[in-house]
């Protein structure tokens, strides 16, 4: 294996094939410029549209109730202790909210923050491995998958993790590259891993300690880590990460069984209600990375040829990055439990190898290779796909918000003149040099920007239960709304002014006693239990379900209110 993997990436280091390694001063600060601009305005326009249910909602409700008790190492919903995850996403929203109000954006900032973090890193860590363009190279591509970015703009903890992850190995791979180990970043690596911990558990452990090791064991040199090195890097994460562990398992005596054998292991061998088939990421990959997964077939085929050109353009620091990411796919196709959003920390990895075949051929000055004839026309055809894809997006909008917003407009027209501009450029020069390449990503970050500011926004609230019932409820001040079996999680943000009362599905007959001194009143369930709902609430009123939202439900009185009662303001049960 090792004879194999040393033919396979023969060169010693990425930035020895590199063509530029070395920049000046005024290209790095444009390389950070033009980085930093194409993030923030993927990532930070318009995060205040509504939470989405389930997972958003939940865990802003968590963060709520954390700064509500005071209590910082359970974490509670609903009043209950929630011990699912790991409390930093918690702690970073509860933290968020106090210094900037309970908001949606307060609530996806921390989610934010660390999408661009790792942008910023892969490009400034990512220099450190295999060179500063392919690194930039790498950045722009990671900044241009719309899966990477969307899961940034949700209150998420995968977006938080691959942050962690991807610090872990980059710094874990700086500290061990050199002849000379070094402590202080192998230290760095081990906190970053300890942080991932916090996040989402073991996992973050499982994802970075074994390329790490694979890695120097397929090198075979000085990169090659031993015992004092984990030593080394196990301290940290114990000071860092374990007296929570042990805090909550003091106060909550079932944290051990539930959370590392049901929550972790059983979860990872059965699969809970998430289990798919061993291929499943496979498609995921291609669809969270685009647009810039029209670029994956030109790595893989990068990556494994044969060719002895390709193979001296090869490092094994390129190998280091396709062993991670290998492993992070392989481990988490293994899994039973799979999510799309899993998969976000293989991503970075993939980006920077990415940056690392684009800097080697279409990019590199006389390059000759099948890889960059086969990649000459690609933003023309590239840019065609965009405008499709924006095509259909504005037509997905404007179906859901029933009518076509003067924002779509726009972007339809601009839609047209950029095609229009590209076929009159098909056959010419311009059409495929780097100026090309520059306006295919210009018009990725248009489409993207599209998707993530004005049909996101518009998919949450045509999905979002709480939009639906203050619409509901808007011609009646007075009425209630009312949660029968449904969490009133996302309340706090989208119908603070208006009376809600909870009741879990326990409590039907207090519920029923409730809406029997009601006049109208908005009714959130579960489907699932409509009929159920409809009969027990037969005597005293007619439910009409809303057309936006199955879940929503006018209940109007049938018969006289046989009493009256005081308005309790807001109610939860």
């Amino acid at each position: 294996m090792r004879h194999v993997w040393d033919d396979h990436f023969p060169a010693p280091a990425q930035q020895a094939v590199s063509p530029a390694s070395g920049w000046s001063r005024r290209q790095r600060c444009v390389a950070w410029v033009t980085l930093i601009a194409t993030a923030c305005v993927v990532l930070v326009p318009n995060l205040a549209y509504p939470l989405i249910e389930p997972d958003e909602t939940r865990y802003a409700q968590i963060a709520i109730e954390m700064i509500d008790s005071r209590d910082w190492v359970t974490p509670t919903l609903g009043g209950k202790a929630y011990l699912d995850k790991p409390p930093l996403m918690y702690w970073l929203t509860a933290l968020s909210f106090r210094t900037f109000g309970t908001t949606e954006t307060a609530a996806r900032l921390p989610s934010m923050l660390s999408a661009l973090a790792t942008i910023l890193f892969v490009f400034g860590w990512g220099s450190r491995v295999v060179g500063r363009r392919s690194a930039w190279l790498g950045a722009m591509s990671l900044s241009l998958c719309g899966g990477f970015v969307l899961s940034g703009r949700f209150l998420i903890l995968d977006s938080l993790l691959t942050f962690f992850t991807t610090l872990c190995l980059l710094s874990g791979y700086i500290a061990v590259r050199g002849q000379r180990h070094r402590p202080v970043w192998w230290m760095v690596s081990g906190v970053a891993c300890a942080l991932g911990v916090l996040t989402k558990g073991p996992v973050a452990l499982v994802l970075c300690a074994p390329p790490l090791i694979v890695s120097g064991w397929l090198r075979a040199d000085h990169s090659r880590t031993r015992i004092l090195h984990w030593v080394a890097f196990v301290v940290p994460m114990v000071v860092v990460c374990v007296p929570w562990y042990i805090a909550v398992a003091k106060f909550n005596s079932q944290f051990v069984d539930y959370f590392f054998w049901e929550h972790n292991y059983q979860r990872f061998m059965r699969g809970s209600n998430h289990e798919q088939p061993f291929w499943f990421y496979i498609p995921i990959v291609f669809a969270a990375m685009f647009p810039a997964s029209l670029l994956l077939p030109s790595v893989g085929v990068f990556v494994a040829s044969s060719a002895s050109r390709k193979r001296s353009l090869r490092s094994k620091d390129l190998g280091f990055l396709v062993c991670g990411s290998v492993w992070m796919l392989a481990f988490f196709s293994a899994a039973s439990c799979k999510l799309p959003t899993y998969i976000l920390p293989a991503i970075p990895l993939i980006c920077l190898a990415m940056g690392v075949m684009l800097d080697q051929t279409v990019f590199r000055r006389d390059a000759v290779d099948r890889i960059t004839n086969y990649l000459i026309p690609f933003p023309r055809r590239a840019t065609v796909i965009l405008i499709m894809a924006c095509g259909s997006m504005i037509g997905v909008d404007a179906w859901l918000a029933g009518s076509v917003s003067p924002v779509s407009v726009l972007v339809g027209i601009g839609c047209v003149v950029v095609l229009a501009i590209v076929l009159a450029n098909w056959n010419r020069n311009i059409a495929v040099d780097r100026l090309a390449w520059a306006g295919t990503a210009m018009v990725s970050v248009g489409v993207m920007l599209f998707a993530s500011t004005v049909l996101l926004p518009t998919i949450s609230s045509e999905r979002s239960v709480y939009v639906e019932a203050f619409r509901v409820a808007e011609d009646d001040a007075d009425a209630a709304i009312v949660f029968f079996g449904e969490k009133p999680h996302g309340a706090t943000f989208h119908l603070s002014q208006r009376q809600t009362v909870a009741f879990s599905i326990e409590w039907e007959d207090e519920f029923v006693g409730f809406a029997s001194n009601q006049r109208d009143f908005v009714l959130v369930t579960d489907d699932a239990r409509i009929e159920r709902t409809r009969e027990v609430l037969a005597s005293t009123h007619r439910l009409t379900v809303s057309p936006r939202h199955e879940h929503v439900y006018r209940a109007s009185r049938i018969t006289p209110v046989a009493k009256t009662v005081a308005s309790t303001g807001k109610v939860s049960r």
